[in-house]
């Protein structure tokens, strides 16, 4: 009697585990096939690596007949997600937990920047992050942030982002500007004089040199600004 029950608690054993292995099969294959391909398109040259947790779950799970459904519940997500899997006969569902690693290159100090410093090639290089461990918007080769400068200190081994940085003065106070006045029909120039310091897109006060007049222009270069009428 008692071997007899030894069996059915292995047998039963054995049918979970195996259908626990195709579960997760399934799964598996969903991973290479669907959502390596999708987010390396989104994120071209990186470095993936998705893993299911809580896998021991799956052995509860009934064996399905067919091949299952998979659905990724938050395909925008770069860290935590679950998959939605459901069988048609028998009829059931469940959701497995999933951690998705993004690596991608990025631009790092490689020597503490003061602030106010200038970012550039010489205190700076290129190196790979995980991109859960990054806030803001990161500078890549592509998009380098050569020419800003530290908002912040930035310790070395700091991946550098737009939090970090900000826009240098183009145009200094009391430097001469071209002030360039514009309509849809008509556009004049005149001489003026900055009275703030202001960088690119910044609206600032100028005054007319020959009229006296201030008002407010955008900075559009380290020598013009512009107003609109």
């Amino acid at each position: 009697m008692g071997n007899v029950k030894h069996m059915t608690i292995l047998l039963f054993f054995l049918s979970s585990w195996s259908s626990a292995s195709q579960i997760e099969t399934q799964i598996e294959q969903f991973i290479q096939q669907v959502e390596y391909k999708r987010l390396q398109t989104v994120y071209p040259n990186a470095r993936i690596e998705i893993s299911i947790q809580n896998k021991v779950a799956l052995s509860y799970l009934p064996e399905c007949e067919h091949p299952i459904s998979i659905e990724n519940q938050r395909p925008e997500a770069t860290s935590r997600t679950s998959y939605s899997i459901s069988c048609e006969s028998p009829i059931w569902k469940s959701y497995v937990p999933v951690t998705q690693e993004i690596f991608i290159e990025g631009i790092k100090a490689i020597a503490p920047i003061q602030r106010g410093s200038s970012i550039n090639q010489q205190n700076t290089a290129i190196g790979e992050v995980n991109l859960n461990a990054i806030r803001g918007h990161l500078y890549t080769t592509s998009n380098p942030p050569y020419g800003l400068l530290a908002a912040r200190n930035i310790r070395i081994n700091t991946f550098v982002t737009d939090q970090l940085t900000e826009q240098p003065d183009l145009v200094k106070k009391g430097s001469n500007v071209l002030i360039t006045a514009q309509s849809n029909i008509i556009s004049v120039k005149m001489n003026g004089t900055a009275l703030e310091d202001g960088v690119k897109g910044q609206q600032i006060r100028v005054q007319n040199v020959s009229s006296g007049r201030i008002v407010y222009g955008k900075v559009v270069s380290d020598s013009e600004v512009l107003v609109n009428y």
